[in-house]
Order: structure tokens, then sequence, then C-alpha cells
């Protein structure tokens, strides 16, 4: 199941507030569906959806609905459609939907909060698509009109959200980017569970971004350590080789002696078994000593 697809069952079973969400629901749905054959109401490859849009056609003008079920060529999969029964209550049918079938959006039945949702939530099923989160973060809704695809942006734009507006091939697309105000309008829409899968997908990408960022750098300071670490034993075999270890002092003498026999240590973990006891900033400044020592060997030996 895709996540367009979770969140379209999340909607298809959300209960209205008042009685003329209904109306407004079949709006959205019939408004933005995509039909391509003569006389059929509605289709779609998601039996839930017409089960819900025939039903409350029916609760809205007690109208009756033909649903119809084809296999998709040789696959698996079917398409469902509705057709308008043509009994004598046809005309109250035009008289609630008329809107809806010559592609306008009807103002007047969305004023309320609850029933501008309630229209949202059956134009994302008759047309609406979301990206994977997991993914990216991308909500839109796919309209082949482009004076509908209008009438949604500007019925969209009184709403503060951000939805843009663009064309992808024969389609016109509104849509939003950015995970909260997508957790927004699926609340709205009255998909809550959907969005609070998006928090925790949120949530989940930012520890993972986190660790990798406290590991980078665990990482990164490993192999500065390492690098400086075998710097030290360069200079130091470099100067026992030219002068033996009693060109140490014996401070250096200790400091060398613990380097050698410890190359993978840090600083901090060769102050511990230093037996003398030293600070780190100590072992640093005696460990540069010997740097500077063997630096000035090297530069003797071209001179």
């Amino acid at each position: 199941m895709t996540y367009s697809q979770f969140v379209k069952e999340e909607l298809c079973v959300d209960k209205f507030t008042c009685d003329n969400c209904n109306k407004a629901f079949v709006d959205g749905l019939l408004l933005f569906r995509n039909v391509s054959e003569i006389g059929v109401l509605f289709q779609s490859h998601n039996e839930n959806i017409v089960d819900i849009l025939a039903q409350k056609i029916v609760e809205v003008t007690g109208v009756m609905v033909k649903k119809n079920k084809t296999r998709v060529g040789k696959s698996k999969r079917y398409i469902y459609t509705l057709n308008l029964e043509m009994t004598e209550d046809i005309d109250r049918f035009y008289k609630d939907f008329g809107y809806a079938i010559t592609y306008r959006i009807d103002k007047k039945s969305i004023k309320k909060s609850c029933c501008k949702s309630a229209f949202m939530r059956g134009v994302f099923l008759s047309c609406g698509v979301i990206v994977n989160p997991e993914k990216e973060y991308h909500f839109e809704f796919k309209i082949p009109n482009e004076d509908l695809a209008n009438q949604l942006f500007e019925f969209l734009s009184s709403m503060p959200l951000k939805f843009k507006k663009t064309k992808r091939k024969d389609n016109y697309i509104v849509y939003l980017k950015g995970s909260e105000e997508i957790e927004e309008v699926l609340t709205f829409m009255g998909a809550t569970k959907s969005a609070l899968k998006i928090m925790d997908i949120k949530i989940l990408k930012e520890v993972r971004n986190n660790v990798n960022r406290v590991t980078n750098c665990e990482t990164a300071n490993i192999g500065k350590t390492v690098k400086a670490s075998m710097q030290q034993v360069e200079d130091i075999n470099y100067i026992i080789h030219k002068k033996g270890k009693s060109y140490l002092s014996d401070d250096l003498k200790e400091v060398a002696k613990v380097r050698l026999e410890n190359p993978e240590m840090s600083l901090r973990e060769l102050c511990e078994v230093i037996p003398s006891g030293i600070s780190r900033s100590g072992l640093n400044h005696r460990l540069k000593r010997l740097s500077k020592m063997a630096q000035d060997l090297r530069e003797e030996k071209v001179m």
C-alpha cells in the first residue's frame, strides 16, 4: 500500500460534522474526477472511495447509483465505476450536484470550516497524491482542467497554507512542500493518523541525522588522533635513531617511551598511563618539544 492509499483509506472512514458536509464531500469527489467514458459518473481503482461516494449520494439526494466492477487487462486489479440510475429522482441529483458536473466549485456549500474539510477530503480522494514522507515531503492535487485548477487554487489561497501551482505535462498541479504544512492539511481533512505518522517519521529522521553527525564528528576526530600519533611516533623514532635515547631529557624520555608503547591512544588516555602524572596540556607541550627536536635534526641533515 502506498502512502497515498494509506491516507485515502483513513479518509474513507472518517465521519462528518454536519449534514451539509455530505454534499461538500460529494462535490469535491465529483468535481475532480478524471472520467473519460460517456455515462460514467465516477471511476476509481479504490472500491472504498466508490462505495462511500455512492452512499453519500443516496444520503443527500435519495438517488440510487449503480456500481460496476471490471478487471484491468490480465492483472488482478479492478476498476470500479458508478453510473446514475435513471429514475424519477434524477433531477434532484442534478439540482444538488449540478455545479460539480459542470466543473464549478459551489462556494455557497463550503462556507463552514467543517464543510471545507469535507470538500478537501473529497478532492484528495479524487485527485490527491502524497509522496512517502520517508523519501520527501510533497502533497499535491493533480488536475487535468486548467480552469478547475485555478478555482481550487483560489479556494485554497483563503486558507493559512502556502499552496503553489505548476504544470506537469497535461496536468495542472496544486501542491504543498514542507512537513509541517502537510501535517496541517492532513489534520484539517481528518487524516490525523497519517499526520501523526509524518511526525514520527520526521522525529526518526532527525535522530538519524544527529547520530550521523556525531558519528562523522567522532570518525574525523579519530582520524586526526591517529594521524597525529603516527607523526609523533615517527619523530621519536627519528630522534632515537639519530641521537639515541640518552639525547632526551628524563621528562621527554618518559613521554617518548609511553607514546611508542601506545601509538593508538589519545592524549587523554596517555595522561592516565604516564607514571609521573601529567596534564593533557603538559603532555601536548612535551610532544611538541619532541616534534621540534626532530624537525631541527632533519634540517641539520639537509644543511
